[in-house]
């Protein structure tokens, strides 16, 4: 099975979260898949520094017209298992192999998609910020990737942002996702 991540899991650090083996970025395949955009509203209640507040976070959104980078990787349905508790606010989505140019997969892909009404923020949304150190996650990813791959993702995400920037640490406030996001699960 293979997973399609674009937005933390295209950094290395933080994909290997997930991972009991060891990654690297050569199991982090750059691709590109059509019919999906990237957009800023998945909410993830968060804390920063002791205030409970809705944390922004990528996340893709259907559009036979478009098209979005990221990475696929191959994974067990034990790693599978893993990412959907670091992942529990998503649905899962099958993205059609056809879909994705870059790597000759032989099945489709899966990807992790807030689809839940309740879970998707709206401009103007009070207390909703995008954490500056999630942009940095991504940013961090960059130098493993080549120029096309990382001028299309600042375009597909980073030139515009419909929520304010929040600096600080933040933590996700629910323990077992905030443990799998900022700890992993390696020993």
């Amino acid at each position: 099975m293979y997973l399609f991540g674009f937005g933390s899991l295209i950094n290395l650090n933080s994909a290997q979260k997930s991972f009991e083996r060891e990654l690297s970025y050569k199991d982090l395949i750059p691709v590109r898949v059509k019919g999906l955009k990237k957009v800023w509203n998945s909410i993830e209640q968060i804390n920063f520094d002791g205030k409970d507040t809705n944390g922004v976070f990528l996340n893709l959104q259907k559009d036979e017209n478009s098209s979005t980078n990221g990475v696929v990787v191959k994974l067990s349905q034990e790693e599978f298992e893993v990412l959907k508790q670091r992942e529990k606010n998503y649905s899962q989505v099958i993205i059609k192999a056809q879909d994705v140019q870059g790597a000759n997969l032989d099945e489709d892909v899966i990807a992790f998609m807030t689809t839940n009404e309740e879970k998707l923020a709206k401009v103007g949304d009070e207390n909703t910020y995008i954490p500056a150190k999630y942009i940095d996650i991504l940013t961090a990813a960059f130098e493993h990737y080549d120029e096309e791959f990382v001028n299309e993702y600042k375009k597909e995400a980073l030139e515009e942002f419909p929520f304010p920037l929040k600096q600080g640490v933040y933590k996700f406030s629910d323990p077992l996702q905030n443990k799998l996001a900022k700890e992993g699960i390696r020993k």
